[in-house]
């Protein structure tokens, strides 16, 4: 599994916390407004009440879907060089953030409505900086007829992006023309099941509902081979318990029935453990992002898919600060911290801010700054002969210097993080901290010159019909995706 130096939790909570869960799930059970998959708990052995859609789960259900989850697979790219194995090994993957309606505007730096435009430029950044390993659509397009505009996005995305690409689906309809777009740009299903270069994040309502249209497309989703996560958005003191301790075991409580749900209809079907939880504002009763009580939660959510041997994605890079600058930055620094610390295999949140509420090009720049003392941090001190440096002291020798030596030449890039865009002196008159001009930039650079891997033209036909055929299903209306030939 992921490397992890910090355990949140000790080996006799982390047994309680799963023991508690499993009484949740069989004393408590989960309420799932879907026949479908009422009707398949029903028939493994689940105690279902049809008309409160409640389905209260055994704990042989649990020890059953852990044993068939895979503990190793790949989410894959377009580009192979860009394929990501699971658990991760050499480094934690690092995820943008996602959804909302707002984009900070790169020239007026003010807060607007987010575009297909802006969801293009903030993927062609992702794509340039490989701090970012897995992709996100990044807002939503607002100017995109609303029925149909989370299609688009996706093959926005897909377009202008070589990494693996992670969407949801709020009903089967979606998550079959995903699929089907996906098929498109591999050359079949049956090969998107060898490279998934897709999945989807199934997120309950907590607490322990699972809804239709979201856990339907997820068993789509599985049943086509494809990875799902099992998103748990917990709020204490709203959602879930107050204590951190509450949420942590509400949150597994969550992951294990998705687990159980997708491993019934799917057995074998690849999935991750998920958590984004924190606390509310007691004063405001808004979500407390990037909090350290957060931090701790998902941290813990990291030890327990350790426990249970699956891969695991959670909230980090996060923040509520509502305009990038030092409350960002600190903010952010602990959420990402404490889960990579932990054993997370992946974390998501580059280049939002205000809660997730908001999405920047050059907060993405500045994150992935940040992602890079995360990860040096996790990559520890290297102990060996040639690190330890005897012969470079003995040839300096008492009260020496070592700038000029031999040792400190072949190893300073290896042992010391030198920044890229920090550290900028202040220039005469600013008014701003010299990181954020620096990241600005980086941004018109990336725009400029980076080319991410281009389409084929025929796989670009392809989707177009795909699209129409949606946009006709859907609403009726077509929308034009010029956005596909954006990149010449």
């Amino acid at each position: 599994m992921a490397k992890a130096v910090f355990d949140p939790l000790t080996k006799e909570e982390e047994e309680t916390i799963h023991a508690e869960s499993i009484r949740i799930l069989e004393k408590v059970g989960i309420k799932v407004t879907s026949e479908e998959i009422l009707s398949i708990l029903r028939d493994h052995g689940a105690d279902v009440d049809p008309k409160t859609q409640v389905a209260k789960i055994p704990e042989k259900l649990v020890r059953e879907a852990l044993s068939r989850a895979p503990k190793e697979f790949s989410m894959c790219g377009r580009d192979k060089s860009k394929d990501l194995p699971l658990p991760a090994v050499s480094r934690v993957q690092g995820c943008n953030d996602g959804q909302p309606t707002d984009v900070w505007d790169l020239e007026t730096q003010t807060k607007r409505k987010s575009t297909v435009a802006d969801l293009v430029d903030l993927t062609i950044v992702c794509d340039a900086m490989p701090e970012v390993d897995l992709y996100w659509p990044e807002v939503v397009a607002t100017d995109l007829p609303p029925d149909v505009s989370n299609i688009h996005e996706f093959a926005a995305s897909i377009a202008h992006t070589g990494k693996h690409v992670q969407h949801g689906a709020g009903d089967i309809t979606d998550a079959k023309y995903l699929i089907m777009l996906g098929a498109a740009v591999v050359g079949s299903e049956k090969e998107l099941a060898k490279r998934p270069i897709l999945s989807i994040t199934h997120t309950p309502i907590t607490p322990l509902r699972y809804e239709k249209g979201d856990i339907e497309a997820a068993v789509m989703f599985s049943r086509a081979g494809l990875p799902v996560v099992h998103l748990s958005m917990a709020i204490s003191g709203s959602v879930s318990p107050v204590s951190p301790a509450g949420t942590i075991l509400l949150v597994n409580a969550e992951n294990l029935g998705g687990f159980v749900i997708t491993e019934l209809a799917a057995p074998g079907a690849p999935v991750l453990y998920s958590s984004e939880s924190g606390p509310m504002d007691m004063k405001s009763g808004v979500f407390l992002s990037g909090s350290t009580e957060g931090a701790l939660i998902n941290a813990a959510g990291c030890q327990m898919a350790r426990r249970y041997r699956l891969p695991s994605q959670v909230g980090g890079t996060a923040a509520s600060g509502t305009a990038p600058g030092y409350e960002v930055g600190y903010q952010k620094a602990i959420s990402a911290l404490l889960p990579v610390m932990a054993g997370a295999d992946q974390v998501v949140g580059i280049g939002g801010f205000d809660r997730s509420g908001c999405e920047s090009v050059e907060q993405i720049v500045m994150d992935c700054e940040l992602w890079r003392n995360v990860l040096r941090a996790w990559n520890g001190v290297k102990v060996d002969k040639d690190t330890l440096g005897f012969d470079a002291i003995a040839r300096v020798g008492p009260g020496g210097y070592f700038m000029k030596d031999i040792h400190t030449l072949k190893h300073f890039r290896s042992e010391i993080l030198l920044p890229r865009i920090a550290m900028k002196p202040l220039a005469p008159g600013a008014k701003e901290e010299p990181m954020r001009a620096a990241a600005r930039d980086e941004v018109r650079r990336i725009l400029r010159d980076h080319r991410p891997m281009p389409l084929d033209k025929d796989v670009k036909q392809e989707i177009k019909s795909i699209l129409k055929q949606y946009d006709t299903e859907v609403c009726g209306k077509q929308v034009n995706p010029t956005y596909l030939d954006r990149l010449k």
